[in-house]
């Protein structure tokens, strides 16, 4: 097996699996659960994950169960992915004083970053979130930005990008805008500071980001065919555009999957289908409901049509 990593080992560089987190009937992180997964993402030649973000459901959960999850899981990962082993753990508050007490509850924690959002609901001015990442900033250890204007209502711009460059400890950004101009001029701004790398984390555009320049990519769907996802990196670095294109398309086939429940996040979709395949419980946190008998059909129909992505050992590096 071949593992894609940056030699420099930064943390958004290469293939980064944005972790569920596996929680029992009554709602509580159960980190033994998730081992059958972590070993299925290390055979697939990954080597980071990012904890507590949107398939992580980490926003509906509290810091503190959100600590002990990372504590269980960063062991079993370290043990699993050996030295190559990186992880993230977003922190995900409302506004700056909640995503502060966030990353103070995993200060004692062995993390490569802290994944930081704009703060959620509220609207806000570009004043006030560049003093939002600031503060973030200026807690003491690395911050990768989360641009993700969907859920928390505040996009963010290259022009604040710009100024947050400035700040040391902002390492790196995951954008999932979907805006693949706004993408560019981020790996741009990239280019201007090499400390500083970009992660795409929209699935359907993953080869267009390698295309203009993101060091890595987050695909949740890497948790169903992660050797997939590991050598569409390794094609879009080695220039193999069109070989990248091709595993985009395989990508897109398993994102389908996410229309059987389209009006969600679409974490019953994966958290269910990784059921299916027996690596981790179906459990969403509520409000999430779980999948009808007539959608759990159309997810067994549609696992048995991705049975060439989603079987064991699939792909796998050579």
């Amino acid at each position: 097996m071949t593992t894609v990593a940056d030699p420099a080992g930064h943390p958004v560089a290469g293939v980064i699996i944005p972790l569920v987190t596996a929680l029992d009937r009554r709602g509580r992180p159960d980190p033994p659960a998730v081992r059958p997964l972590l070993a299925h993402l290390a055979a697939g030649g990954v080597t980071t994950l990012m904890l507590a973000g949107t398939n992580g459901e980490g926003p509906l959960l509290p810091a503190d169960a959100v600590r002990a999850y990372a504590v269980d899981v960063a062991a079993m990962w370290r043990e699993l992915a050996g030295a190559s082993a990186r992880i993230m753990v977003t922190a995900a508050g409302t506004g700056t004083r909640e995503t502060l007490q966030r990353m103070e509850c995993l200060d004692d924690l062995d993390l490569d970053a802290v994944v930081v959002l704009a703060p959620s609901y509220f609207r806000h001015t570009e004043r006030e979130l560049h003093a939002h990442f600031r503060a973030a900033a200026g807690h003491g250890r690395p911050v990768v930005i989360y641009n993700s204007p969907g859920y928390t209502g505040n996009p963010i711009p290259a022009s604040l990008l710009r100024r947050l460059l400035d700040e040391p400890d902002v390492v790196g950004l995951k954008d999932s805008s979907g805006n693949t101009t706004l993408l560019a001029e981020f790996c741009a701004l990239a280019r201007e500071r090499p400390a500083f790398q970009v992660a795409q984390g929209t699935e359907r555009q993953l080869a267009e980001g390698l295309r203009l320049g993101a060091a890595g990519l987050v695909p949740g769907v890497g948790m169903l065919a992660p050797a997939l996802c590991v050598d569409l990196l390794q094609a879009g670095r080695d220039g193999d555009h069109a070989a990248a294109a091709a595993r985009q398309g395989d990508v897109d086939r398993l994102a389908a999957l996410f229309a059987i429940r389209p009006a969600s996040s679409g974490i019953v979709v994966i958290k269910t289908a990784l059921h299916e395949l027996g690596l981790c419980p179906p459990h969403a946190a509520a409000p999430f409901q779980p999948f009808t008998e007539s959608e759990l059909a159309a997810l067994r129909t549609a696992l048995a049509e991705l049975h060439d992505l989603v079987r064991p050992g699939a792909l796998q590096p050579e």
